[in-house]
């Protein structure tokens, strides 16, 4: 059987589904705060529980911003919520200022305009401190480990054949990162010929090669690298030196892995030998380790532990030469306190062919969700090619609903469903000291809370299936937003505040508020103890931090089934006059686009690339009852998520998905169908299926 079929027919059921409880169907009683008795919520969100929202007085304001389609209002009857991807929203800060004259609409905050925040100021934040710090610390690391290299391999006789070729193998190294960072750079003719070879292929990103060799594709400028000179030679740089590997052992290349793993002998020696390297080494390290975390691979300090315990102080290169001293330093790397990767760094032929245990001088670093998207593929999971980004949220994120979503993959890969399982219980198990240990894995903790079950006090409209599949949504766009940040690594004026006071609501999601509020501390104090935090940025991670903890304040109100106060939904209300000033100019950060694409996996067999990416935001309509009042309906703004894969190789940067988005956008994945209207039916849409 073609194994299209199925998972075409299982996405057509789940479609059927969804646009089978028409309006008004199935009433379900509604208590005096607009939510479902306790008896009738649902946590997984395996079975569509509806109920019917009268349409309130003020939506005909409501539709004087944004109109409503027949298929919208039916949504927004069904379901108490609905999305509009035909009214693109590019800059947060005016929209909300423009409900703020709106005093019979409710101004909505949603957990995505929170974690936009947090997304801006970081990612101008990163490009600020590798532009004027980590630039000018790898340089001078590059410039001088070739030094040391070059002098090293000069003093070594023709003899010593294999310490002579792990010198030059190090020479190489650094000749193609110095070339990297300065066109000008000659590197000497020992290595010119393949250091030019290895410039062209990194500065083309075109080519791709399988392991021992690399996927070039991976040095072409995305994020926020792409189109600023100096960030692009970093990213270039940064990417040659994290994803050069120092073999330690190859049962097919067994000669090159001898020269490798003296190589790597060499540089650590180098590096423990002049204390200034080793210093700028492990700060370069260390900030990026507290931002993205450990790397996923032996470091040149580890290496110099394993030669002090193998050989002690008395160590020389030339005892590498000897085929019994290569074999004990062998061993030795097998211990566990020894880093075996968990994540395939190049394409391979044929799994297992790449040693699990190899050595990097900066070293790739180790992500959660990448070990996820690993492990439910091939081999794990055969036949299957490419993850999902629904992978990550149904493991790292354990949410029910996106394992519902994946129901049509598993039928058609069988062993899928055992790995989402095995991995969701390993994160699962994560301490908050893994999930806090580094800026990464904060942002995704902070993302786990939106994918459980609401609180008993939300709002009726925050406990169907709907809603699970637009916090889905949501948490898909932030990470999204991670990918991109991580894809390698004001004269203060005041807005005059006239009064205005109208409803608020804020999304009842307290830890995700929290904590970003506590990510926004880690980082400024990791980043202000190593005097890389510029003023601007430490202003802006205060400001953001202060404003989260209010919000989550509120939320927790909102979660306990309270009410907010007069004075509290007027702070909500004036949320766009704060977002004016958080984002002023010579004050605060520049507002950037939603508009945002990070390539997360790529398929050796067939040469494609997944992508995951954030469009426009879209306005959310919602219908509620405060308690004692009258059904009201707000606006508040989510993110537009896309997944889909490319061929070829093909890897695009963010003024490529721009121009994809304005010209011919993919189709919205399926499991946003429950929030958006479903007057097209291009909506399912199954990025994944072999062609």
């Amino acid at each position: 059987m073609n194994r299209k079929f199925p998972l075409l027919l299982c996405t057509l059921i789940l479609f059927l589904l969804c646009i089978s409880a028409s309006p008004g169907a199935g009433k379900l009683p509604v208590d005096y705060q607009g939510t479902l008795p306790s008896t009738l919520r649902q946590g997984s969100g395996q079975a569509s529980l509806r109920t019917s929202f009268e349409l309130p007085e003020n939506l005909p304001v409501v539709e004087a911003i944004y109109p409503l389609s027949e298929a919208a209002r039916a949504r927004l009857r069904a379901s108490g919520l609905v999305a509009l991807p035909d009214q693109d929203v590019e800059r947060l800060s005016a929209a909300y200022f423009r409900l703020f004259s709106e005093e019979r609409v409710s101004v909505f905050i949603t957990s995505d305009v929170a974690l936009h925040l947090f997304h801006n100021v970081f990612d101008d934040l990163l490009a600020e401190v590798e532009k004027t710090h980590l630039y000018d610390d790898v340089e001078w690391l590059v410039q001088q480990l070739y030094a040391a290299s070059a002098a090293r391999y000069a003093t070594i006789p023709e003899t010593q054949t294999l310490s002579k070729d792990a010198a030059q193998h190090d020479v190489l190294v650094f000749a193609v990162a110095a070339r990297l960072l300065d066109d000008s750079f000659v590197p000497p003719a020992y290595v010119e010929p393949d250091a030019s070879q290895y410039v062209q292929k990194v500065v083309d990103h075109t080519l791709t090669e399988f392991y021992p060799g690399d996927d070039y594709t991976q040095y072409e400028p995305r994020g926020h690298y792409a189109g600023d000179g100096r960030l692009e030679r970093y990213f270039r740089t940064v990417k040659w030196l994290s994803r050069r590997i120092f073999r330690i052992e190859d049962y097919f290349y067994p000669d090159d892995a001898d020269v490798e793993l003296t190589a790597a002998a060499l540089l650590a020696q180098l590096m423990t030998d002049d204390p200034a390297i080793e210093a700028r080494w492990n700060k370069v390290y260390d900030v990026t380790r507290l931002l993205a975390g450990p790397a996923d691979s032996i470091t040149p300090p580890l290496v110099q532990q394993a030669l002090d315990n193998v050989f002690g102080p008395s160590f020389t290169l030339e005892m590498l030469e000897d085929a019994a001293n290569r074999t004990a330093l062998r061993t030795e790397f097998q211990r566990d306190i020894y880093p075996t990767s968990e994540i395939i760094p190049v394409p391979l032929e044929f799994p297992g062919q790449i040693p699990p245990k190899y050595v990097q001088f900066l070293g790739e670093r180790y992500l959660p969700d990448g070990e996820a998207m690993q492990e439910t593929c091939f081999p794990y999971v055969p036949e299957r090619l490419l993850p999902s980004g629904l992978d990550v949220m149904a493991t790292v994120l354990a949410s029910d609903r996106a394992e519902h979503w994946l129901a049509g993959e598993i039928a058609v890969y069988p062993e899928l469903a055992t790995q989402l399982t095995t991995l969701r219980v390993q994160f699962d198990d994560y301490t908050v000291a893994d999930w806090t240990k580094s800026t990464y894995n904060g942002w995704l903790y902070s993302l786990r809370p939106l994918l459980q079950p609401m609180p008993a006090g939300a709002p009726a409209f925050m406990q169907g299936t709907a809603w699970q599949d637009k916090e889905l949504n949501t948490a898909l766009g932030s990470w999204t937003q991670l990918r991109h940040d991580f894809i390698l690594y004001g004269k203060q004026t005041y807005v005059p505040c006239p009064w205005a006071e109208g409803p608020g609501l804020v999304e009842p999601v307290p830890d995700t508020f929290d904590r970003l509020a506590d990510l926004c501390d880690q980082v400024h104090s990791a980043l202000d103890g190593c005097n890389m935090l510029p003023e601007i940025h430490g202003r802006s991670l205060r400001d953001l931090a202060t404003k989260l903890r209010t919000w989550r304040d509120y939320a927790q109100t909102v979660a306990d089934g309270g009410w907010l106060s007069e004075e509290e939904q007027g702070d909500i209300h004036r949320v766009g006059l704060w977002l004016l000033e958080f984002f002023q100019d010579d004050w605060g950060v520049t507002e950037k686009s939603p508009l945002l694409v990070a390539d997360v996996a790529s398929d050796s067999n067939t040469a494609r690339v997944l992508h995951e990416g954030t469009g426009h935001f879209n306005p959310l309509i919602v219908v509620y009852t405060p308690p004692g009042g009258e059904s009201i309906a707000g606006i508040g703004y989510v993110f537009s998520h896309y997944e889909f894969a490319e061929p070829n190789w093909n890897r695009l940067n963010d003024a490529e998905w721009a121009d994809r988005l304005q010209e011919n956008p993919p189709p919205r994945p399926a499991w946003a169908s429950g929030f958006l209207p479903l007057d097209r039916l291009e909506v399912i849409y199954l990025p994944l299926i072999e062609k």
